[in-house]
């Protein structure tokens, strides 16, 4: 039977019709799947991102945004025959971002570039624009004496953006006081919490530098806890004179602004 024409005619105008609820039921449902609130989390380049859920309004900053953690220097620090404690003086020129956690590795080798302990591992975070001391105490070469360390950065997360304030002096260091140079010294020195904001938990690394300026030693001590406006007193002590003669005292009270991200954001 040849179909009417005006049945073939009904039949287009259905096929037509059904063809453009279709349309209509895929723009709806492309515009619900891509008029979604941009995040940092993703996986594409939204919003005011600069690279892929990096950069603008996210935590996390693109590759090409930051700057590199620099090395000034690591040395050794004898504190007995055949124990040392090993620092890693570092700068991050990041000036609102940090990292959460860093890998890190210390090596110590005697004069003839030989490896006299077995490597040291470890994990820190990076405060934001700040000079720093990584800090490895208790190093045993045996009967080797470490002349020369050797810092490795081992793995790095991504750099994050912190509230602002953990990117400038939390604390006002008052005037070290040293005693017994020639014996066994001892070192005090006040330490203020000018923030609002309570800390607990505080590793606090102090560098001793001779009149040329070379650190000469170098110990790391804890604040418990320090309050608003409080000042606490930390103290050193080290069993051997240092050899040389102190010219300058370094106090490097350190706070992880990951940690205490939410005292800022409160």
């Amino acid at each position: 039977m040849i179909m009417s024409k005006w049945a073939r005619k009904r039949k287009r105008n259905i096929l037509i019709v059904l063809g453009i609820v279709l349309i209509i039921i895929l723009g709806f449902i492309f515009v619900r799947v891509t008029d979604v609130e941009p995040t940092c989390v993703d996986g594409i380049q939204n919003g005011t991102e600069t690279g892929v859920d990096c950069g603008g309004d996210c935590l996390r900053l693109c590759q090409e945004e930051a700057r590199g953690l620099i090395v000034w220097w690591e040395r050794p620090f004898k504190v007995a025959n055949g124990v040392y404690n090993t620092v890693a003086y570092v700068e991050n020129q990041n000036l609102y971002s940090g990292l959460q956690e860093m890998a890190y590795e210390f090596r110590l080798y005697d004069k003839d570039n030989i490896l006299v302990a077995q490597p040291v591992q470890g994990r820190t975070f990076i405060e934001p624009n700040k000079r720093s001391a990584i800090f490895a105490s208790g190093i045993t070469t045996g009967e080797s004496e470490a002349y020369t360390a050797f810092f490795r950065i081992l793995t790095v997360q991504d750099w994050q953006r912190v509230p602002n304030e953990f990117s400038y002096d939390l604390f006002n260091v008052g005037e070290p006081v040293l005693t017994n140079q020639d014996t066994a010294p001892k070192l005090t020195a006040p330490v203020e919490n000018k923030t609002f904001f309570d800390f607990t938990d505080i590793p606090v690394v102090a560098i001793l530098y001779n009149q040329k300026d070379n650190a000469i030693a170098a110990s790391q001590t804890y604040i418990d806890s320090i309050p608003q406006g409080d000042t606490e007193q930390v103290f050193y002590s080290w069993p051997e004179p240092f050899g040389d003669v102190v010219s300058r005292v370094e106090i490097i009270p350190r706070i992880d602004p990951f940690v205490n991200r939410s005292l800022a954001e409160e």
